[in-house]
């Protein structure tokens, strides 16, 4: 019977935050959007994404290119 060594449980282990810019690779119909009229947020949640940058804010820039370096995380 083998010895199993116990590790600590790390939740950093899960990170799964990424960019927007690294999620529209993903997501390509992200790229065609207009977000003075549509919101990045409310976009990315049926994708199962939420953006998690403090500074994010809704309806600033209608290119999503300006929202790139925001970043999302995986809802789980």
């Amino acid at each position: 019977m083998k010895n199993k060594t116990k590790i600590p449980f790390d939740p950093n282990n899960f990170d799964t935050s990424i960019t927007v810019k690294e999620l529209t690779n993903k997501f390509t119909h992200l790229l065609d959007l207009d977000y003075k009229k549509i919101s990045l947020a409310n976009e990315i949640i049926p994708l199962n994404y939420e953006i998690i940058s403090k500074d994010y804010v809704d309806f600033t820039s209608s290119k999503i290119e300006d929202y790139f370096h925001f970043e999302v995380d995986a809802v789980i």
